[in-house]
């Protein structure tokens, strides 16, 4: 396992603390059911891009505002989406990275991490190859009272938000080229996720994963999937070293290296707040991009002012 620990810091953006009452979650568990929601079953082939991409005039990403209709809810969902540069004359798919927000935000939070200016930065060096970035809102009140299985967030996320983005943009389909990061409840989500389902979901980091708090039964518990699922995700970990969610990302992080998992813990400054999750934030980004270095693309063309410090991880 691979375990890291970074003072990397964002310096000019503002971190406003999110308070532990504010980002747990204690799930009702759901009606018992062996039913799982699954996408369409996918190839079996690894994940490459269709084709090279192409230079373009105006190197820059774009973000659009768009709404998909519920599958587990009633009514419209909004969602974010970051397109890479060059998105429409590159002439390929996109491997995707999905963000879940944390309790009680809304996918607001990303933008205020400024999750559109970190990629623009990051493709800006060339540190991360184009993606398309896609950050939904987790609706009430499936996102904190169910645990998995149908009609919970699992059926809403599967069901109604991937064949929604899958049908939208040109987003690649295969296991590897899916990848999903939370924060605090939207990371024992994106851990549940992924852990359910590693022959849909490639990659996930849990960002102060809530699991002291997430009181799952055993078939959708992170804690439990790590030794019982039969295959394993790619999967980062992260929290503060004063964040109270420390101790559970520990635990799961030993869990899945017990099971040889392809997994990375790193401890940062900070408690269970904003400025943590934007030291964690590129190093999550950097290991669920890495299977993907080969497809840098026009991404790299970009020139964006930086706002990052020093990475001086060990």
């Amino acid at each position: 396992m691979r375990r890291s620990v970074s003072l990397f810091a964002l310096a000019a953006l503002a971190a406003c603390v999110v308070q532990p009452s504010s980002t747990g979650g204690q799930p009702s568990p759901a009606p018992a059911t062996e039913v799982r929601p699954t996408l369409a079953a996918a190839a079996e082939t690894p994940f490459s891009p269709s084709t090279p991409n192409a230079a373009c005039a105006d190197p820059q990403p774009q973000t659009i505002d768009r709404s998909y209709s519920g599958a587990a809810v009633n009514g419209e969902v909004p969602v974010f989406i970051v397109l890479p540069p060059c998105y429409e004359s590159s002439g390929t798919t996109y491997p995707v990275v999905y963000f879940l927000h944390g309790k009680p935000m809304t996918e607001t939070q990303w933008r205020d991490l400024g999750l559109p200016e970190t990629l623009a930065q990051g493709w800006g060096e060339g540190r991360w190859p184009a993606l398309i970035a896609v950050a939904p809102r987790l609706p009430e009140p499936i996102f904190s009272n169910s645990d998995g299985g149908p009609g919970s967030y699992e059926d809403e996320f599967f069901q109604g938000l991937v064949p929604f983005i899958e049908s939208t943009v040109l987003a690649e389909t295969q296991p590897g080229g899916r990848a999903i990061v939370g924060i605090s409840r939207g990371g024992v989500w994106a851990l549940e996720l992924a852990l359910t389902h590693p022959d849909t979901v490639g990659s996930a980091a849990g960002l102060s994963p809530a699991l002291a708090v997430n009181y799952a039964r055993a078939a959708y518990d992170p804690l439990q999937l790590a030794g019982q699922a039969l295959s394993l995700p790619r999967v980062f970990l992260g929290a503060g070293r004063d964040d109270w969610a420390r101790l559970m990302t520990e635990r799961l992080a030993t869990e899945l290296e017990g099971r040889d998992g392809d997994v990375e813990l790193s401890i940062v400054e900070g408690s269970h707040e904003e400025a943590t999750w934007l030291r964690l934030l590129p190093q999550a980004l950097d290991f669920l991009t890495e299977p993907w270095e080969a497809f840098g693309g026009p991404a790299s063309g970009i020139k964006v002012e930086s706002r990052r410090g020093t990475d001086d991880r060990d």
